[in-house]
């Protein structure tokens, strides 16, 4: 009787993990009063897109780092957006998990380019875009689109954590389950 529950929670473990690995975003709570979202291919927990309004980059990137988070260059943004493809309908699913301009069918933020201090870039998506579009930045000082409702840009911004286990620690304790069931019913035989 135990190796049938054994059997079944590891079948459960496992349904788990796979259903995890299919998802590559996830909604998260906030941290330091600010939203945020996981990444369950590297355990990054993101800032959400949505976070400030009518704000500078170093406005944004100085709170950011008050509250513990990275500002994320290129490399980081690109991988994230080749774990969520565009092609198939999936924007507005990310859109409600990672926040974006609250006036138009965008997500959208600032990067940090690498080409020093105060320089930067933007990575986007548009509702009716197939594929992440990145450009050269903003001035650091001065709020993108001043005046107007569209003064929505937010800065993509992580923290590593490991709080998410990896669907390959989930089938390992399954197996680990398993094992100890199968000696538990040798010890009665």
């Amino acid at each position: 009787m135990n190796l049938r529950k054994a059997i079944v929670g590891s079948a459960m473990l496992l349904s788990v993990a796979a259903s995890t690995a299919s998802a590559q975003v996830v909604a998260s709570g906030p941290v330091n009063g600010l939203g945020t979202f996981q990444d369950l291919g590297t355990s990054r927990t993101w800032l959400r897109l949505d976070n400030w309004f009518n704000q500078t980059p170093t406005f944004m990137v100085g709170a950011a780092s008050t509250a513990g988070f990275t500002l994320a260059n290129f490399a980081d943004v690109q991988q994230l957006e080749a774990s969520l493809p565009l092609a198939g309908g999936q924007w507005p699913t990310y859109m409600g998990i990672m926040g974006g301009a609250p006036n138009r069918g965008l997500i959208w933020g600032m990067y940090d380019d690498g080409n020093g201090p105060a320089s930067s870039g933007w990575a986007w998506s548009y509702s009716t875009d197939v594929s992440w579009q990145s450009s050269t930045g903003p001035d650091w000082n001065s709020i993108p689109n001043s005046g107007t409702r569209f003064t929505d840009l937010n800065v993509w911004a992580y923290q590593t954590t490991s709080t998410v286990p990896e669907p390959a620690s989930l089938l390992l304790l399954g197996s680990g389950v398993l094992a100890i069931a199968a000696l538990a019913r040798k010890r009665k035989a």
